[in-house]
């Protein structure tokens, strides 16, 4: 019988932190899923211990091997290669709580995807201690994910799981650098559809020294096209004018501070682009934000 869920996990150097995400899917409540594990170049043992526990058989693993190409394109080949009608997000360094899978699979059958593109549940660092804000609403509502940040001032880190079928036609775009934030692919969705909120935890996070969460600004320095591809996309979300006039004056400064041309054309189209411009050129002169400067 054909699986209905895919696990899709981007690995690069992570064997030490994929034991627990494998332990995790093994005891889970559900095992209609796929674990789609993209490796993304890695060098360690990877290869070697997902085909023993292919070997094992608890679950169903699909694995592919591609040469170092950044997590955004290994999130491409993941979503091209997913064959299951839902596909969830899990890092190489969180895991699934026992009930996820089947808990995803329960509010999916409710959803009509021409509206609904998907669960969005939250992230903690035990089931009981979502990482975030705590001022959501509790329970289980349809609601759009601009809305929800507007609205409550919501920021935190999610566990969330898309209809395949709507998730294709969000792909990163392909470019030279190899990190590109996540809101370039996920808010482009939120700006289409709601999501269903599920103000509980689904999976557990572990932070690690050098993950993209800790390497902070020294990606988007090392990734300027990226970054500034991620605060095109903020400038144009629905997230209140403040979050907007925010962004779209980080997103031009940086442009200008960076010589970059090319994104410049998604805000081009905006009025608030060019009533920002001069106050862009003043904060460009004051080195503001700070962080951008220091290389």
């Amino acid at each position: 019988m054909e699986k209905k869920f895919t696990v899709f996990t981007p690995a690069y150097n992570r064997a030490h932190t994929l034991v627990n995400s494998y332990k995790a899917l093994c005891n889970q409540t559900c095992k209609d899923f796929i674990w789609l594990i993209i490796d993304d170049g890695s060098t360690d043992n990877t290869s070697e211990l997902v085909n023993n526990w292919k070997c094992e058989g608890i679950i169903d693993i699909k694995y592919i091997y591609q040469n170092n190409a950044g997590k955004q394109r290994a999130v491409n080949t993941g979503i091209r290669n997913c064959t299951t009608q839902y596909f969830g997000f899990l890092d190489s360094d969180d895991y699934y709580c026992d009930d996820t899978v089947e808990n995803f699979l329960k509010c999916f059958s409710g959803l009509d995807k021409t509206k609904v593109s998907g669960v969005f549940a939250r992230r903690g660092r035990n089931k009981n201690s979502p990482i975030g804000s705590n001022n959501i609403p509790p329970g289980q509502y349809v609601m759009n994910v601009d809305k929800l940040i507007k609205k409550y001032n919501y920021a935190g880190d999610t566990c969330r799981a898309y209809f395949t079928e709507v998730i294709k036609n969000y792909l990163y775009p392909e470019i030279e650098d190899k990190f590109i934030p996540e809101d370039v692919m996920l808010s482009a969705i939120d700006q289409d559809y709601d999501m269903l909120i599920v103000n509980e935890v689904y999976s557990i996070s572990g932070y690690l020294q050098d993950g993209y969460t800790n390497k902070g600004y020294r990606i988007f320095h090392a990734n300027p096209l990226g970054f500034a591809l991620g605060m095109a996309q903020l400038s144009i979300c629905n997230r209140g004018i403040l979050r907007r006039i925010k962004y779209t004056i980080m997103f031009t400064v940086w442009c200008l501070h960076k010589k970059i041309n090319e994104p410049q054309n998604i805000l081009k189209k905006k009025k608030l682009y060019y009533f920002l411009y001069p106050i862009s050129i003043f904060t460009l002169l004051l080195k503001w934000p700070k962080w951008y400067f220091n290389e």
